[in-house]
């Protein structure tokens, strides 16, 4: 087995965690901390829309682990890899984070 073939793998197991968390997301088994002021309603839209975005964090993890394997020696190809998932992952926490901003601005009865 090649060492690409190896770190292909690893991102895969990496994935997992992200659609467990998206799985307990979805099921509502994750509080948020402390007093939010939401309704049963917002938190479950909240809910929701974070499990949406873990799962494509998972799928984004599972897509670089099929990059790695199959251009594991093109290092042009790993570089371009690389960038994009640089930008897939950074694009995707600005996500979580407009997401929970705007939920918190609506509970507190803003617009959002």
């Amino acid at each position: 087995m090649a060492a690409h073939h190896v770190v292909a793998l690893v991102f895969a197991i990496f994935a997992l965690p992200a659609f467990v968390f998206a799985r307990w997301l979805g099921d509502g088994r994750l509080p948020l901390a402390g007093h939010s002021g939401m309704t049963v309603r917002d938190k479950a839209l909240l809910d929701s829309r974070l499990a949406r975005l873990m799962r494509m964090v998972g799928v984004a993890t599972l897509a670089t682990a099929t990059g790695i394997a199959l251009w594991g020696d093109d290092d042009r190809r790993l570089s371009i890899l690389a960038v994009v998932m640089v930008l897939v992952v950074n694009g995707l926490a600005i996500a979580f984070v407009y997401t929970v901003a705007r939920s918190k601005r609506r509970a507190r009865g803003g617009h959002g």
